[in-house]
């Protein structure tokens, strides 16, 4: 592991248990980002000797969560197999329903990124493009929307479609203690993927936006972490 270029293996550990408040085994943390083992223990030992982690009885926990949010919002992002465009004169959010809806029915795997997964838990701009990560094509068609062929500046969602690890999501709890809505929440992608895909973006108050997203991150997963 070099502390300024992770792997993609180490991405998905590291961004696990920065998002797992509670204390991880190495078992769990293999099941739910889908890296062997063995891989695990190598990336943990690393990241331990960095001081990023640390382990305890109960299993690995981060020791400097800060540090580690912004290392892993500076790393690669997931491989994208094919991006996909799609247009369609419903509102933003009736938009995004009605990809979760199709998605369910089709047996994809969604999760919200970019600027409405931020607005669901840190509000700080209004949201206009829609950005998801799938883990297979969605044909968005039956729901109303128009494939868009040409480029994707004209689309209201763009679908991401690459593998998607099981256990790689902003965790629901940590989502409403931030402030997001309790009840049926939208699957939200891992917190420093949409820190990621806000610097990505030419907002003038793009910094701000990711350091209030980072701000509300960090104090949930703390007051989760005493209660754990």
């Amino acid at each position: 592991m070099s502390e300024d270029k992770l792997s993609r293996a180490e991405v998905a550990v590291l961004s696990f248990l920065l998002g797992s408040p509670a204390a991880q085994r190495q078992v769990g943390i293999a099941e739910a980002t889908g890296v062997t083992q063995a891989r695990v223990s190598q990336i943990l030992a690393a990241a331990d000797a960095f001081g990023w982690t640390e382990r305890g009885p109960d299993g690995w926990q981060v020791r400097r969560p800060r540090e580690l949010f912004e290392r892993l919002v500076a790393a690669r992002p997931p491989k994208v197999d094919v991006i996909e465009s799609w247009y369609s004169l419903d509102t933003m959010q009736r938009q995004i329903e009605l990809a979760l809806e199709h998605a369910s029915v089709q047996q994809v795997s969604l999760q919200v990124c970019g600027d409405w997964a931020a607005d669901r838990v840190a509000p700080w701009r209004i949201p206009d493009i829609v950005y998801l990560h799938a883990d297979g094509h969605l044909d968005l068609q039956a729901a109303g929307f128009v494939p868009v062929e040409t480029s994707p500046a004209d689309a209201t969602i763009v679908v991401n479609v690459g593998k998607l690890a099981p256990g790689l999501r902003l965790d629901p709890a940590i989502a409403t203690a931030m402030g997001g809505p309790p009840a049926q929440a939208w699957p939200l992608a891992p917190i420093t993927e949409i820190a990621r895909h806000l610097l990505t973006g030419d907002g003038p108050d793009t910094a701000e936006a990711v350091a209030e997203l980072e701000q509300r991150f960090l104090a949930a997963r703390s007051e989760l972490e005493r209660v754990a």
